[in-house]
């Protein structure tokens, strides 16, 4: 039987990344999903959030990047205070459980910076100079 899911990692090279962590030792409860099929972009959601976890995400069009722009909510730093979804005019940021979060966000999120697939952190990877295990058991073979 063949796993045909694609694999979704942290983009270590994202600014979200120089930002603090989230504290404490449990997850929260609940994590904050964006509907990026409703989001305008307009960053409301993005002045309540008091751990900044709230990312500009630019538009689909490289040549005008802030048209058609949206956000996406890191993860990793959510505290599940329900700020954003309580201040979102559209409605389009929904609370899920920790345990349901990732499964809502591979349904709802259309255009991820924070989370990339493994072809394109190869790619990252390349740009960026890194290597990796196996380019290094390569160039030792």
């Amino acid at each position: 039987m063949s796993d045909d899911r694609t694999i979704i990692v942290e983009n270590p090279f994202h600014t979200a990344r120089v930002k603090p962590v989230r504290k404490g030792k449990k997850p929260p409860k609940l994590l904050a999903i964006v509907h990026q099929s409703g989001c305008t972009g307009c960053e409301v959601c993005i002045a309540g959030c008091p751990v900044d976890s709230i990312e500009l995400v630019a538009g689909p069009n490289p040549e005008n990047p802030g048209f058609n722009q949206t956000v996406e909510i890191d993860l990793a730093r959510c505290i599940g205070c329900q700020n954003c979804s309580q201040d979102c005019p559209w409605e389009t940021i929904t609370m899920y459980n920790s345990d349901d979060a990732f499964t809502a966000w591979g349904n709802e999120t259309l255009k991820s910076e924070l989370y990339v697939t493994e072809d394109v952190l190869g790619e990252l990877n390349e740009k960026n100079g890194v290597e990796t295990e196996e380019e290094e058991q390569e160039v030792t073979a």
